[in-house]
This record gives structure tokens, sequence and C-alpha cells, in this order.
């Protein structure tokens, strides 16, 4: 969610993971590395969970919906940055009903009268954002969540930040008559929180079956305007209201991974594709801990850039695309980013996106490539069984491959293979469709988490490099 103009400035360039994966459990934190254990929203382990009543195809839609929006999203986000918005952003969800981001379990504070000496609280994380911040007793308004407010008051470890003391994430505008540093955060679509900046000791699960507690810099909420319906709006159509605040995931300073010191500018991942069902799971890794290249593993890397007017933004040099062994008639430019005065196109990696959209024009030649190798097999294109998919067939090819790969091809010779059918088509009964939508919006290519299952990815952000590499993601990737 991209900021107003009159919002201080901040620093970010993340977009981390699937915007409908459920972050659950660290499992391992040390000054070098940092590990993550994920659920997808699906999976039985979470807690936004939708209930066995959902057929695949119910859920797939879900899915479809949600890159839809999110694609949306981007673009106005994009739009209103070039139109002298601030270009420094967050991001929030569109929809509650897409279990549209991440959710972290974290224990804060310091209570001594508790059997757990910390309350525990579901913090949405923001990869687009850096400021940590949950909703504290003694405000004026508030978003709704099923768990009481955060007593901040009664927490022995929590300090408000004094403005004499120098603090570096203090801004000496914000300090109120008490000397207390205050924080105020306005969103693009007018969300506003605001309250006080203070050190306060967050508690997560670790690996050996302890805890770990460090100190965090984090803001105490006092004054929520406009997050209903994006926080807070579950209840009315009788879901859970379990986010009570966000965890700043990006790569500023005040973010949750650079306040660890743990993320050594780069992390990983390794998605399990929509058939693994309801035991999706799967884990983050950053700095030390990621394991690309282990065990002698191949990998390719392709360069990562970024825009001035689109910092939030992973960008990729796609240079074209094959549909089985056949390379499509792309020239470089179809998905180059056009720079002034247009700032639009490119090709950008977003696991927030759950499939890879296409730029009408582009997806209309993928398309007409994949629905020539099917009449050669006698299976035709039907309507469209569920309306968000674009280009469907039937009936089924009998064997897996019957169906065609699809490459992207990189910067560097770098080519990103997808050569599982549950990577490139959704495969229902009697039917199957692309995975890919086609969509007119500010950006050519928006590679999507489906696409991006059964590798394991790395983003380095300080060496600028992207790396993949072929592998079936298990619970212990």
């Amino acid at each position: 969610m991209a900021r107003s103009e009159n919002a201080l400035p901040r620093c970010v360039l993340l977009t981390i993971l699937c915007i409908s994966l459920l972050l659950s459990t660290v499992v391992a934190v040390n000054p070098s590395g940092l590990t993550m254990k994920i659920f997808h929203i699906d999976s039985k382990n979470s807690p936004l969970y939708p209930g066995d009543h959902l057929t695949q195809e119910e859920r797939f839609q879900r899915l479809i919906k949600q890159s839809k929006a999110r694609a949306l999203y981007l673009g106005s986000k994009k739009l209103n940055r070039t139109n002298s918005i601030n270009p420094d952003v967050a991001r929030l969800p569109l929809a509650y009903e897409a279990g549209s981001s991440y959710v972290a379990l974290v224990g804060i504070g310091t209570f001594d009268d508790l059997a757990q000496p910390f309350k525990n609280y579901y913090l949405m994380v923001d990869s687009g954002s850096d400021l940590i911040w949950t909703q504290c007793q003694g405000g004026v308004s508030y978003f709704h969540q099923d768990e009481p407010l955060y007593p901040a008051a009664d927490s022995s470890s929590y300090q408000p930040l004094r403005c004499n003391d120098g603090h570096p994430f203090c801004d000496p505008e914000e300090c109120d008559d008490e000397d207390i540093c205050r924080y105020e955060e306005v969103y693009l679509t007018d969300s506003v929180t605001s309250g006080v900046l203070a050190k306060e000791r967050f508690t997560v699960n670790s690996d050996n079956d302890g805890l770990e507690s460090f100190e965090i810099i984090m803001g105490c909420g006092t004054k929520q305007e406009n997050f209903d319906p994006f926080l807070g709006g579950g209840f009315r159509s009788q879901k859970p209201d379990i986010i009570a605040g966000i965890l700043g995931m990006g790569s500023g300073a005040r973010s949750f991974i650079n306040q660890l010191g743990a993320g050594e500018g780069k992390f990983e991942y390794c998605l399990q594709p929509y058939t693994a069902g309801v035991a999706l799971s799967t884990y983050l890794r950053f700095g030390s801990d990621v394991r690309i290249g282990g065990a002698q593993q191949v990998y390719s890397s392709t360069p990562l850039f970024f825009q001035p007017h689109d910092p939030g933004a992973y960008y990729l040099h796609l240079e074209g695309i094959s549909i089985g062994p056949e390379r499509l008639p792309f020239q470089r430019r179809d998905f180059e980013y056009k720079a002034y005065p247009l700032h639009r196109g490119g090709c950008i990696i977003d696991s927030g996106v759950s499939v890879t959209s296409m730029h009408g024009p582009l997806f209309d030649r993928v398309a007409e490539s994949v629905d020539a190798y099917f009449r050669d097999l006698n299976i035709l294109r039907v309507a469209r069984p569920l309306r968000d998919f674009d280009l469907c067939f039937s009936p089924n090819p009998k064997e897996d491959k019957d169906y065609p790969s699809m490459t992207f091809h990189f910067q560097n010779a770098a080519d990103f293979i997808m050569d599982k059918p549950d990577t490139v088509f959704f495969i229902a009964g009697n039917y199957f469709c692309l995975g890919i939508g086609r969509f007119d919006g500010v950006y050519d290519v928006m590679f999507g988490a489906m696409q991006q299952a059964r590798k394991r990815i790395l983003h380095d952000v300080m060496r600028g490099t992207l790396s993949f590499a072929a592998e079936e993601c298990q619970l212990a990737s």
C-alpha cells in the first residue's frame, strides 16, 4: 500500500513471498541467519483455513481472483506514484477474503503474572514496509480484532523512545510535549496508524522447542483509521479477525529483518505446487540459512534491478518465452521497462501474485501457441468452466508428457523451465486451464507463485541477482 505524499519518507525494496501464504513460526534465529516456517492459507495448520467445504476448483479460483486484485492494486499504486505521490510505499491487501497476506504469530512484552511471560498476537507480514506496529490499549480508534488490545502499560519491557535520546528511528518533528517519539503512517488507501515508538521484547518459537527473545523498536498504535475492510472486517461474514497489526519485513532500517541483523540482504524460498493440497508448507530462509547450491545443486542466476519510480518491485530482464521446444517470436523490447515518461512495462517477480499475469497482447501470443499445440493433439479450446480463467481445454491429455513445458528466458542465458503440468496448468476432472492470466496493467509480466513452484529461489538484494534451481520442495526445505 503506497503512502501518501504527506507521509514521512521510508525506504522500501522488498516484495518477499506469495501473498497467499501464511507465516506461522520462526524456527531459528541467530546473528547471521533466520528461518521461518510458512503455511498456505488453505493448509489446515493455518488460522485462516477456509474449511473443508471448498473444492480444488474453488480454492484455485480464489487464487486467480486474488492475483487479479493484486495486479490491479500494484498498477494503481505505481500510477499514483508517478503522479507526484511519495515514491516510498507500504502494501496492504485488497481483500480479507483472498487471504492476501502472511501472518506471523509473535509474543510481545514481558508480563510477570502470566503463565508465559508474553502475549501472543498475529501480525500481518508486509514485505513492502518497514514499520512494526500493533494496536495498543488507551487509544481513541481501532479496527476490529478478536484478541484484546495490547496492554503496553502493563509490560515491564515496554520503553517509549525519548526524543532527547537521539534514536535514529525517532523523527524530531514527531515528538510530543512529553518528549515521547511518535509516528504516523499514512497509506494510499487512506488507512492511517499513529501512536508511540517504543522498545519492546519480542519472543518467537525456535527449532529446539525453546524460545528466542530479542528487543524490537515497534509502534504502539493508539489511533487506527480507515483499515476496514482491509483489516478488521472479517467478523461481518463470520470470519476471524486475527490481525492485530503489521510486521514490516521490507528493507528499511526499522524492519523486522534489519532489526534482527539476520538478513544479509538475501532470502530464499521453495514453494510447493497447488497439487500439494492442504498439507502445503515450506520454509523462508534468510542470510546464512540459505541452502541453494548445497549438495552440488546446479542453479542459474540472472540480474535483479530496481526502478526509482517503483522501488518496491523486483525487476528481471525477460528476453523470451518458449512453449515446449518452440521459442515464440518475441523481441527483447517486448518485455523491457519503458522509462520516462511512461514508467511502465517490464517483468517483475512477485509471489504475492498467485498466478502469473501478462499484458494482453503478450498473453494472446502465448495463448495462440498453447492453443495450436493442443489442436495438434485433437484437444480443443472450450468455454471457460471457471470464469476467472482465460484459456481452457477439454479433454485432459492422457499423460503428463503431453502437456507442454513453458520456459522464461532471462538475461545471462538463465532459462527458468516449468516442465511439470501443475506449474503451468490448472487440471480439473475433465478440463484444464492455462494458469496464466490476461491483464492489461502497467507491467508486461508479473511472474507469480504458481509458476515458481518446484524451484528453490534466492533473492540477493546486495548483489542484485536472482538465482533458482529445480527442486521438489518439501517441508524440510
